[in-house]
């Protein structure tokens, strides 16, 4: 090889410098201080979903992940407050999933208190079987049920 690229090699060799005069533009920062405030979490009537395995109360990384998103969305916002619902497919006796979802709901507080969300701003509640997403019939595990829904709301004074 002598350095020579040819026709093709001198037009790949111009377009890489071209792309990579593209990608040198410089940054600048909002116009508006406000501008950057936008890009917090927004707050009103978000809802998320934490889900669970199949008559299990222990939140994975997932679940982990979204606690956490909410208790970012709550410190961006002293007026916010967060409404814990757990629930349950119809696996096990009504008895049983009561239970289950009440030890899912509050599994979800605890990790939102220890995120930094104050217990006072959590309302927690559960349902069983009683609300589910999907209707099933009795003992058809549904995962789509098996969850505890977060939702957070602009409080009114």
């Amino acid at each position: 090889m002598n350095g020579y690229m040819g026709p093709s090699g001198a037009l790949v060799g111009i377009l890489a410098l071209g792309m990579l005069a593209g990608c040198a533009v410089e940054a600048t920062p909002p116009a508006h201080p406000q501008a950057a405030a936008t890009t917090a979490p927004q707050l009103a009537g978000a809802w998320y979903q934490v889900q669970f395995d199949s008559n299990k109360a222990e939140i994975d990384a997932r679940g982990q992940m979204i606690v956490s998103t909410v208790a970012n969305v709550v410190a961006n916002n002293a007026a916010t407050r967060v409404t814990v619902m757990g629930k349950t497919d119809r696996v096990g006796s009504a008895t049983a999933n009561l239970a289950l979802s009440q030890r899912r709901a509050d599994q979800v507080r605890d990790a939102l208190i220890t995120a930094g969300v104050p217990a006072g701003r959590i309302d927690t509640r559960w349902s069983g079987e009683g609300k589910q997403e999907i209707a099933t019939g009795d003992q058809v595990a549904e995962q789509r049920n098996r969850v505890v829904d977060i939702t957070v709301v602009q409080e009114t004074r």
